[in-house]
């Protein structure tokens, strides 16, 4: 069982953040704590938004409770949304205290810095994700935007995937997960890619894999938040039983496999609305009702997470 301290978003309303990531964590048998880095009403997809977004020194006084009070025995560390550089920086605090007092810390991060080309948060961010907190991080998870900021390089390929996995290599991260990209194929855009790569440090053994899987159509908030928590759930209890290589992707295999379950209950869920869909509505103009019709069916998919049967293979590269 891992004891996991989580810290990105939080809504009261819908599942993004750590209200996607929470739940999941608990179901496979972690234990999970959390500090929230906003406190929103809802996330940014609906039309209107209330809520707080939280210093920097909000988190680390958290953070200062916790060791204070000798709660801060952490084996991993989730990191999401951070919104400005003070956060990242409060995170890197937070993280080197972590090590220190557990050397063998799993840090997940999950560099929230946007998708589809567009900046969530001020483009500073780029650079201190590259430079301060993936040299910490055991494990990533961009998708291809962000993948592509943090590398430069741009992915249409596998080539082009395992060439930006290899530069956040080279920055220092052992396990890199760009968790989906369109590549250019016969396919188009209809199938997405998970392109994974794991460095084994001490001996410079390395594996690269794929999984390939349907795209959705819709408007789907918090995936790479609950992909994320899923991919650290599995990875921490499968780790300790791979003596080589092989961890890794066999975790994606079984995230993946939850992720889109859910995602497709989504679709249903929301076809059962009989609320029109829409094609390209920018963030703003969707409707509220066909907006929630959107929040993922976490809690009733909940056989989903316990009991994943994956149905989309990884494969080399």
């Amino acid at each position: 069982m891992a004891r996991i301290l989580s810290i990105q978003s939080h809504v009261v309303s819908g599942y993004v953040g750590n209200r996607a990531a929470t739940f999941p964590l608990q179901l496979l048998g972690h234990e999970v704590d959390v500090i929230n880095t906003v406190q929103f009403s809802n996330h940014t997809g609906y039309n209107a938004v209330r809520g707080d977004r939280f210093s920097a020194s909000h988190v680390l006084d958290l953070f200062d409770g916790l060791q204070t009070n000798g709660l801060d025995a952490y084996t991993h560390l989730l990191t999401g949304y951070m919104g400005n550089s003070d956060n990242v920086r409060a995170v890197e605090c937070i993280a080197q205290k972590l090590k220190h007092k557990f050397p063998q810390l799993t840090f997940v991060v999950d560099p929230v810095l946007g998708d589809d080309g567009a900046l969530y948060v001020p483009r500073e961010l780029i650079a201190l994700y590259r430079d301060v907190l993936c040299p910490l991080a055991t494990l990533v998870t961009p998708n291809q935007f962000e993948a592509e900021l943090l590398t430069n390089t741009k992915i249409t390929s596998l080539d082009t995937a395992k060439s930006a996995c290899d530069e956040l290599h080279r920055i220092g991260v052992p396990n890199v997960v760009i968790t989906s990209a369109v590549l250019d194929s016969a396919s188009g855009d209809h199938t997405l890619h998970l392109i994974g790569s794991e460095l084994c440090l001490e001996s410079g053994a390395k594996h690269q894999f794929a999984i390939a899987f349907p795209r959705l159509s819709g408007y789907y908030t918090g995936t790479g938040d609950l992909f994320a928590a899923l991919l650290l759930a599995h990875y921490a209890t499968l780790a300790p039983q791979f003596a080589a290589l092989g961890a890794l992707a066999r975790a994606c295999e079984l995230a993946t496999a939850t992720l889109a379950g859910i995602m497709q209950a989504t679709k249903l869920h929301q076809e059962s609305t009989l609320v029109n869909v829409a094609s390209n509505l920018p963030r703003g103009s969707r409707p509220n009702t066909m907006v929630r019709g959107f929040e993922l069916r976490i809690i009733p998919s909940r056989h989903l997470i316990t009991n994943p049967t994956p149905s989309f293979q990884s494969f080399s590269i």
